[in-house]
């Protein structure tokens, strides 16, 4: 069976492969007319489910949209000549930000404060100019109804194999303030250089978005090492200043 088979598609297959020779058996056998009733619903409840599609919108259609939305932000930050790294936020009303410094490194007390600054693009930190920029990776974790109890892989695994299947498999590995996490053949890419200097890799900004998500504090890419589809990115949990 394949491995990219859908969970609806592989119940759907199951219950036709077990309803459809026991509603046999159950007729010209056991002459069980219950027993047939019972194998002939489960092969229109799986044929039913191999119909349904998993997702409400194409898979490529999400890629799609994803990729295209990184468009405006790439302006943006061009506009601003914007060139630190951003600082993925934990979410506000269900959505992750991403906090862009202006002028030096943000330190912890700037990257907390961020947390609190007014949802406007352009905002100020401690005294310092930044933005506050709304990522691709948001929107995805949102509709990705990604659970809060998700353990950190489970999680990154759920959006980008399972809902975006923008990668073959993602593995992460916590080391005290550091989370280094592995992707495995990238499906989504942006050409845009401004958009990866600051937020990094289309993949890499979906998983600071799932992170902070899942940990609560905000993220800094430290480094990140693209090696054709394979990218490996080091994340570090920004501390509470003082």
């Amino acid at each position: 069976m394949s491995a990219n088979l859908s969970r609806y598609t592989a119940l759907g297959l199951g219950l036709i492969m077990f309803g459809g020779p026991f509603a046999a058996f159950s007729y010209l056998i056991l002459l069980n007319v219950p027993f047939t009733a019972l194998g002939l619903a489960c092969v229109v409840l799986g044929a039913t489910l191999m119909l349904t599609p998993s997702s409400p919108v194409p898979v490529h259609t999400i890629r799609a949209m994803v990729e295209g939305s990184c468009v405006n932000i790439e302006a943006l930050l061009e506009e601003f000549d914007a060139r630190w790294r951003a600082v993925y936020l934990p979410p506000r009303d269900g959505r992750v930000y991403a906090y862009v410094p202006l002028t030096r490194n943000p330190g912890a007390l700037a990257a907390w404060a961020a947390m609190d600054a007014p949802l406007r693009v352009v905002t100020e930190v401690e005294g310092e100019p930044g933005l506050l920029v709304f990522p691709p990776g948001s929107e995805v974790v949102r509709l990705s109804m990604l659970s809060p109890d998700a353990g950190i892989e489970e999680a990154l695994n759920h959006v980008l194999v399972d809902f975006v299947e923008a990668a073959e498999s993602v593995k992460a590995v916590r080391e005290g303030g550091r989370m280094v996490v592995d992707i495995k053949t990238s499906r989504v890419e942006t050409e845009f250089p401004r958009f990866r200097m600051v937020l990094g890799s289309l993949c890499t900004s979906i998983v600071g978005c799932v992170l902070s998500t899942v940990l609560g504090v905000p993220l800094l890419v430290q480094d990140e090492q693209v090696d054709g589809r394979s990218i490996r990115v080091i994340f570090l949990e920004v501390p509470r200043a003082g």
